[in-house]
């Protein structure tokens, strides 16, 4: 089992990102169960963050589609690893628009990649652990629907 997480610019008009999230989940609802891969899409003052797990040679032809997918730009791996267990085993891209008005930025996320990686290997249930909190202390997130 692979884990890629990565970011990258939301290349859209700001005011069409909710028809284009909904687009999104459609199409990877459509198609990530023929690839069993899993995983969860946030959004962000005009970035993206999605966790992928899968079959690594199934994730690297999904990034190909991504990268010449024309809503994102600069494409940054922040993990790409092997995991013993998926984190979103019965999740099909569940999509999340975070809160506008919390602050994370790219350099951030790209720091904590290097901190953590630096002091251990990725592990799946932390980064589930890490959602949870923000989720449950600072009510950062509210799901997308139709």
């Amino acid at each position: 089992m692979h884990l890629i997480i990565y970011i990258s610019d939301y290349t859209g008009d700001p005011e069409n990102i909710g028809r284009d999230i909904i687009k999104i989940h459609k199409s990877s609802v459509r198609n990530n169960p023929n690839l069993n891969i899993t995983g969860v899409l946030f959004y962000h003052n005009g970035n993206f963050l999605q966790v992928l797990e899968g079959m690594q040679e199934d994730l690297e032809k999904l990034m190909t589609v991504l990268e010449h997918d024309p809503r994102h730009a600069r494409i940054t791996r922040i993990v790409d690893t092997e995991v013993v267990k998926r984190g979103f085993p019965n999740w099909q891209m569940d999509i999340f628009n975070l809160d506008a008005d919390t602050v994370l930025k790219r350099k951030d996320l790209i720091a904590y990649e290097e901190m953590f990686s630096r002091q251990c290997s990725m592990d799946a249930d932390l980064f589930i652990t890490v959602l949870n909190s923000l989720y449950k202390d600072a009510k950062l997130y509210k799901l997308v629907t139709e």
